[in-house]
């Protein structure tokens, strides 16, 4: 067995092939597999990835729903390279990039419930 076949393709993964910003200030995500996934705004402002919701050394999360104001809403996106988004929010955290990789992660969660 040569190395050629000892290496495994790589699974394509989903990308989003429209981004925006519902009525209510959620996210919502248009995917490549055709499905919609509407990103309710504080329950995705609770689990923004960055270093300030996210002990960075124990990957444990600081910021949760608790401590995120009732009313926040997204105010507005942009894409970060081919891969990510960073998030605008009205409580004026503007740090978090939400990767597609991510946002899929989410919304498994969201299949879940």
């Amino acid at each position: 067995m040569g190395l050629l076949d000892r290496i495994k393709p790589q699974e394509k993964k989903l990308r989003p092939v429209d981004l925006g910003v519902d009525g209510q200030g959620g996210l919502t995500v248009r995917w490549e597999d055709g499905r919609q996934t509407v990103f309710a705004p504080k329950w995705l402002r609770a689990r923004c990835p960055c270093a300030g919701c996210v002990e960075e050394w124990t990957g444990k999360r600081t910021v949760g729903e608790a401590q995120v104001p009732e009313d926040v809403k997204c105010r507005g996106l942009h894409q970060v390279g081919n891969y990510a988004v960073q998030l605008d929010w009205s409580d004026s955290h503007t740090t978090g990039i939400f990767s597609w990789d991510y946002l899929l992660e989410l919304r498994g969660e969201l299949d879940k419930k």
